[in-house]
């Protein structure tokens, strides 16, 4: 019988430190399919992401979660107990449901993350070319993608902003009729200042300036994300031209103060201004969020947009869950199919056995059949046959992922046995 099982490592069980000692790099994925196969493992796919590692793998063999772990860990040269209580397992249906909320975001570390449903399928695509992936990790992976993309399209579980980048995409849209047209200004080179103007860009911004009192540093900026230079000393005169303004400098004062922005939206006539200020201390002196068509948000108020994002993630949470529970129905019933295959045919190679018995029996009382008559009596026997047969079998295979009803079926067929006479007999 084939037991699937998923050894694994992510970000809530141990540090990065750690995760990056049992990575599969892209560099030693094919030796790493060739150790796990040569172990004993008939199917295995392997997920490997900055915040993840897992090993997941389909056996006939009586590997256990352990064996797993120690093959996994010998390749990288560990043994289980240096790095033990780092990892988690999960076997059969669990590892299934497991798989089910990585894909659709549930177990990232950014709620609803649409990343990791593409990691997914890279990783299966992986494996298969290498011919890892089999007949249970195939279906596995493909329902794994199939639920994830429903998640996305049928569930707000990845909608909206949940970075403080992605904050300021929501709250410009909200503002300008169209990104495309707009002009971002970063003032600073702060990280999270950097990572806004990166994210303003990538949404569809028309334009980049970059303004930062080192020269060379704002030039190294322009260079990285694809704006132009706009020297520390024309910031007053170049503020008219901007839609966007993301302060991030390191200034212990106000960089922007109100006579500066109320004339630079005196010369833009009026057309709204979006003025995000990340710095702490602020950048921009809040008096300036009093003028009129000036919109100003600092950093406690991008946190907060993020929060009512990610609270409005959470409120999917039970819709994906309820996507997932049906499809773990469907491959629970999947997997029963895969588990009844080898008693179904043992039952139809023996009824088959017994219908063949019969029929010779009833030639030889009838010697004078023809031979017509004997193919017609033949093809009636096997019809009875399989319609007494059609009914339970399929009840089998419905119920086979249930507790019990294998060992059941067996014994109402006496399956083991007659196949221990059989042998006997030989």
């Amino acid at each position: 019988m084939m037991h699937i099982i998923v050894v694994g490592t992510n970000h809530k069980v141990a540090p990065v430190e750690v995760r990056e000692k049992v990575a599969f790099s892209e560099e030693c994925l094919a030796d790493a399919y060739r150790h796990f196969l040569a172990n004993g493992v008939d199917e295995v796919v392997l997920l490997s992401t900055c915040n993840r590692t897992e090993v997941y793998a389909a056996t006939r063999e009586q590997i256990s979660e352990k064996n797993l772990l120690a093959f996994w860990l010998s390749f990288f040269g560990f043994a289980p107990e240096e790095l033990e209580g780092r990892f988690y397992s999960y076997r059969d249906q669990e590892v299934a449901r497991h798989l089910f909320r990585v894909a659709c975001g549930l177990d990232s570390m950014m709620l609803g993350e649409t990343q990791i449903l593409g990691q997914v399928k890279d990783a299966y695509e992986e494996a298969q070319k290498v011919g890892a992936a089999g007949t249970y990790l195939g279906e596995l992976f493909r329902r794994a993608i199939k639920v994830g993309k429903r998640a996305r399209n049928e569930t707000a579980i990845s909608k909206g902003a949940m970075s403080v980048g992605g904050a300021a995409v929501e709250l410009a849209k909200h503002i300008f009729a169209s990104l495309q047209t707009c002009t971002v200004l970063l003032v600073g080179a702060g990280k999270m200042g950097t990572d806004t103007a990166k994210a303003l860009v990538q949404a569809g911004a028309k334009q980049l300036l970059v303004c930062n009192r080192t020269l060379s540093r704002a030039e190294e900026l322009a260079s990285e994300l694809g704006g132009q230079v706009v020297p520390f000393d024309q910031l007053a005169k170049t503020l008219p031209k901007a839609d966007i303004v993301i302060a991030s400098t390191g200034a212990q004062h106000y960089v922007l103060t109100k006579p500066i922005v109320a004339e630079a939206i005196r010369q833009r006539r009026y057309r709204p201004l979006f003025l995000i200020d990340i710095a702490v201390p602020r950048n921009i002196d809040p008096e300036v969020g009093g003028l009129d068509n000036v919109f100003l948000f600092d950093i406690d108020d991008l946190e907060q947009v993020v929060q009512e994002y990610l609270e409005e993630r959470r409120k999917e949470v039970p819709k994906v869950e309820a996507l997932i529970d049906h499809e773990l129905r469907n491959f629970a019933i999947w997997l029963g199919e895969q588990k009844a295959k080898p008693l179904i045919l043992q039952i139809l190679r023996e009824a088959q056995q017994k219908a063949q018995r019969t029929l010779d029996e009833i030639f030889a009382e009838l010697p004078d059949l023809s031979e017509a008559e004997k193919q017609t009596i033949a093809a009636k026997v096997r019809a009875l046959t399989m319609w007494i047969l059609d009914s339970p079998l399929r009840r089998i295979k419905q119920l086979a992922h249930s507790d019990g009803i294998m060992e059941a079926a067996e014994k109402l067929f006496s399956v083991e046995e007659n196949s221990q006479k059989e042998v006997k007999s030989e």
